[in-house]
């Protein structure tokens, strides 16, 4: 995964976690010594682990959500995608990214729950985000110890 930071005039750190890449955007008055790491530490500052999951568990977790939320898509598919984790046609179908299964497995837990309730909500307004908050309230810091598991690892060399 390349990894990419960029200072920019924003007021607040922002982030796009692709499947390809993740971008992280940084205020031009954070010091140049700033460590994006020490934002994103949400639990002791400690890092999730790389564990991932086989395509049946990826299925039994989908299956999981499905019935949690009480909805029934038509057909549901991983296949790989290069721009996105998923993608649905709410009511209808819904599509995983087959890069997923290398991913972690809290992450890969918050973009199926994230998918699967764009079957009650179909936009990410407010009443979308407070469902996701109800279903998943710690969806913010998994997407935060995601993007720190990456940083991690290209600290640590393994990562492109």
């Amino acid at each position: 995964m390349k990894i990419i930071v960029n200072r920019t005039d924003r007021k607040s750190i922002a982030y796009s976690l692709e499947p390809e890449k993740l971008t992280i955007l940084i205020p031009q008055h954070m010091p140049d010594n700033f460590r994006i790491e020490d934002v994103l530490s949400t639990v002791n500052g400690n890092v999730i682990c790389s564990e991932t999951m086989t395509v049946e568990e990826f299925h039994q977790l989908i299956n999981e959500w499905i019935e949690k939320l009480r909805i029934k898509p038509e057909k549901v598919q991983i296949r790989r995608m290069k721009n996105k984790w998923a993608s649905c046609s709410p009511g209808k179908s819904v599509l995983f990214n087959s890069s997923l299964m290398g991913m972690p497995k809290e992450f890969v837990a918050y973009v199926i729950c994230h998918e699967l309730l764009h079957f009650k909500v179909p936009n990410h307004n407010k009443l979308f985000k407070n469902l996701l908050s109800a279903y998943m309230p710690d969806w913010r810091e998994r997407i935060s110890r995601t993007i720190e598991y990456f940083l991690k690892q290209k600290e640590n060399g393994e990562n492109g």
